[in-house]
This record gives C-alpha cells, structure tokens and sequence, in this order.
C-alpha cells in the first residue's frame, strides 16, 4: 500500500513539475495605447521555479512528518 502512495506523489510532481516548466511568459503589464508613454512589458521569469521547488520540499517533509 505504502508503494502506491510514493508511486502517487512521484506522478503528481513530476506532472506539476512538467506543468511549471510547460506555461507560457506571463508580462508583468499589459500593452498600454499609443499615447501613454511607458517601459516595455518585463517577463516575470525570476525564482518562481524556486519558489515552487521550495514549497514542494516543505510540502513533502510536512507531510513525511505528520506520517511519524
């Protein structure tokens, strides 16, 4: 029974992991009209694989532990 939970939790984070790296770029603005004089739009691309990696690990030693 034990094996059919890690198999799960192996599928489920391979898929989430498979699915953060698959998005597309998100902007951290939209397009203004021509009249506004603005910056480009910027990629929010920094640490948000880290973020979701570090939260993962926290998840999964949560989750070991309350299995102690």
């Amino acid at each position: 029974m034990k094996s059919i939970f890690q198999n799960l939790y192996r599928t489920l984070f391979l898929t989430a992991a498979l699915l953060a790296l698959s998005t597309a770029p998100a902007m951290a603005q939209d397009e203004f009209p021509e009249d506004v004089n603005d910056e480009p739009p910027v990629p929010i691309d920094g640490f948000v694989l880290c973020g979701i990696a570090a939260g993962a690990v926290l998840g999964i030693r949560k989750l070991k532990k309350a299995e102690s």
